[in-house]
């Protein structure tokens, strides 16, 4: 009688170390399973971090460029407006060259040298080449356009002395 209950309490006892065993076992599994979660997350953080700092600088980098490729989009359309400036400058130049021809004036002709100045400053500014004017087109304008107001002097002259005689005439003949 007392056989079966030592037997009973030997089961007893015996399944009670083999649970705790096996409850010390599982625990230890369990806190091995956690502290190999724990240093997973924290390298998982810590890629994280990393990759939210690289994400963030890459940011910034971009910024920087689409602010530079702004800036350089605008630099550009400038030196698309100059180049439109320069080229009807210089069309007007042209037509200033004609009329010039035409009707040659020394303040045409100096106007013409400041538009010229102007113009060329203006492609200097954008590296394209100035416009060359000969002296030949000045000397040879200066030159027509002196004859010119020569032929109006005199011929204003000739005008005046011509009313002038009318009048004195008119005065001789009693009329």
């Amino acid at each position: 009688m007392v056989l079966p209950f030592i037997i009973g309490a030997l089961g007893l006892a015996v399944g009670a170390i083999a649970g705790a065993f096996t409850t010390h076992a599982v625990g230890e599994k369990d806190r091995q399973a956690a502290k190999y979660h724990r240093k997973i997350a924290n390298e998982l953080s810590e890629k994280y971090a990393a990759l939210e700092q690289r994400y963030y600088e890459l940011a910034d980098k971009s910024q920087k460029q689409i602010q530079d490729l702004i800036r350089q989009k605008a630099l550009d359309e400038v030196e698309k407006d100059c180049l439109r400036l320069a080229l009807r400058l210089q069309q007007h130049l042209i037509l200033l060259m004609a009329d010039i021809d035409r009707e040659p004036s020394i303040p045409a002709l100096q106007s013409f040298r400041e538009a010229v100045d102007v113009t060329n400053e203006v492609l200097c500014e954008v590296n394209e080449e100035l416009i060359l004017i000969s002296s030949y087109y000045y000397a040879r304008n200066k030159v027509l356009a002196i004859q010119q107001q020569q032929l109006v002097n005199s011929q204003n002259q000739q005008f005046i002395s011509s009313r002038f005689d009318i009048n004195s005439r008119r005065r001789f003949n009693g009329k």
